[in-house]
């Protein structure tokens, strides 16, 4: 079972007309879930979010304004394509100075198993500017003789139904969470799975459901956040549940759902990603003290200068509590300290082998250090080196330094990150002699995300000023539709 989890952060590139008044940039989030009626239907749900603040509100009364936007949805598979067409009207508002919140549009498509290229177009219809449109992967994958769990729903709220819609499951209404970031002030996580077929299992009898928190980084379970449940087998059922993430510390993670047969063999899972912004949590220097390394690899590395280096060099590959933690402990004098985390730290990627793993990244370093260095940074401190460290080798790279009107730009492909597929980076550079390639855009989770990255890399023939006097058209004809080709047809 693959999962299907996206967020978009579409903005609308503005056009300035004579009348030198800046429209409003309409900021859309989008979140995309799969679910199944065994036997009979598989299907999608569309939740899309829409910052108040970045609408255009009209009167349509005196004294009353709403926002309406324009949502087209296509899902193509081959020549077969399902197609809807919404227009969505804001709450009425009284005061558009003082405009809060987002409104929401929720849609649900029937489809049959496959994967289908999903295609979004939006418009503010109170401005007339139109988003480009975005393309986006979606796989559903449900098989009808085999256990399954669905993509898992983060929400705010529910409440029980009085009338089925696009976001009833289960009896319930649900209002999703459709930005996965969870502030300082918000310590509940609640989610919603589905789990079918496990009457495939056995006839009768009970299976166990696992649920836990694990870092993107590292597929560290974090302690204190893994739960199991045990279930009657049956066509289907759900697991709705909250997590309190109160003493949960800053960084981003998967929430995993498991179902494992009676010996506590993996059957199918499927994660959701989510990020956590929590500045009072602190790493737990409890993890360190009992750590011995007498007799490890880490006992050999006793220079302290040496020791602080690679604490550095780990920084690409860190989760946001660790990092956080290293750039502390290099300050002190703390060396056996340092050996211990170091130690730890390797030993929770490779428990097996964890001094062939701390290799393994070194000779990494060594390569984007001689590859990536600049006039100003070692290798492993740009861009192009962090991304290469956390993410490991692309699978293909795509190397414009000359072409006309555009600064040097590189766009590096993936065929899978963890459990995302088919990413790119964009790297741009203003300096090609100084070897200093920036990232402006990824379509990965959690990366730096800029639906203008073309615009940056042809600012050179723009200019100044080129974000307000450019419509989006502009470039996806003469000099930019090079590299929107290269990024859309890897090569």
């Amino acid at each position: 079972m693959k999962k299907s989890f996206f967020i978009l952060a579409l903005v609308l590139i503005a056009f300035a007309g004579n009348a030198q008044v800046k429209a409003k940039r309409l900021k859309p989030y989008l979140s995309t879930t799969t679910y199944c009626v065994p036997g009979v239907t598989s299907y999608v749900e569309n939740a899309i979010a829409f910052d108040c603040r970045t609408a255009t509100y009209k009167e349509f009364e005196p004294g009353k304004f709403k926002a309406t936007v324009e949502i087209t949805t296509v899902f193509r598979k081959g020549e077969k394509a399902t197609f809807s067409k919404v227009a969505l009207d804001s709450p009425v508002v009284t005061d558009t100075t003082n405009l809060s919140g987002a409104f929401i549009d929720q849609q649900r498509f029937m489809l049959d198993n496959g994967e289908y290229d999903m295609e979004i177009s939006i418009t503010d219809m109170n401005s007339g500017f139109a988003l480009p449109t975005e393309t986006i992967t979606v796989n559903v994958d449900y098989p009808a003789d085999a256990p399954a769990v669905s993509d898992i729903l983060l929400f705010d709220s529910y409440s029980k139904s009085v009338k089925p819609s696009a976001c009833t499951k289960s009896g319930f209404d649900f209002l999703p969470r459709v930005y996965p970031f969870y502030g300082a002030n918000e310590d509940k996580l609640k989610f919603y799975a589905e789990l079918y077929n496990s009457d495939k299992l056995y006839d009768d009898g009970k299976f166990l459901v696992n649920y836990y928190i694990e870092t993107v980084e590292s597929s560290t379970r974090m302690k204190n956040y893994f739960f199991s449940q045990r279930y009657e087998v049956k066509k289907v059922d759900i697991l709705f549940n909250t997590i309190n993430i109160k003493d949960l510390p800053s960084g981003n993670y998967y929430l995993v759902v498991e179902m494992r047969d009676r010996s506590n063999n993996l059957i199918c899972s499927n994660s959701c990603f989510f990020q956590r912004s929590n500045p009072e949590a602190s790493f737990d220097m409890g993890d360190l003290a009992g750590v011995n390394v007498a007799n490890t690899f880490v006992s050999e590395i006793d220079n302290i200068d040496t020791l602080r280096k690679y604490l550095r060099y780990i920084d690409p590959i860190c989760t946001e509590m660790e990092r956080d933690y290293t750039s502390s402990l290099v300050k002190t004098q703390d060396k056996q300290t340092m050996q211990q985390f170091l130690f730890n730290f390797w030993s929770a990627r490779s428990p097996m082998n964890p001094k062939q793993a701390f290799d393994d990244y070194l000779a990494a370093v060594r390569r984007v250090n001689m590859s990536f260095k600049t006039t100003s940074f070692p290798g492993y401190r740009t861009d192009r080196g962090y991304v290469f460290l956390k993410y490991g080798q692309p699978d293909k790279i795509m190397q414009e330094p000359n072409e006309p009107g555009a600064y040097p730009y590189e766009i590096w492909h993936y065929y899978t990150i963890g459990n995302q597929r088919n990413k790119k980076f964009v790297f741009m550079s203003k300096d090609a002699s100084a070897n200093n390639y920036q990232l402006i855009h990824s379509d990965v989770i959690g990366e730096i995300n800029n639906p203008r990255w073309q615009l940056e890399i042809y600012s050179r023939i723009y200019g100044q000023g080129y974000d307000q006097g450019v419509d989006q058209t502009e470039y996806e004809k003469g000099w930019g539709s090079h590299a929107g080709d290269l990024y859309n047809n890897p090569r």
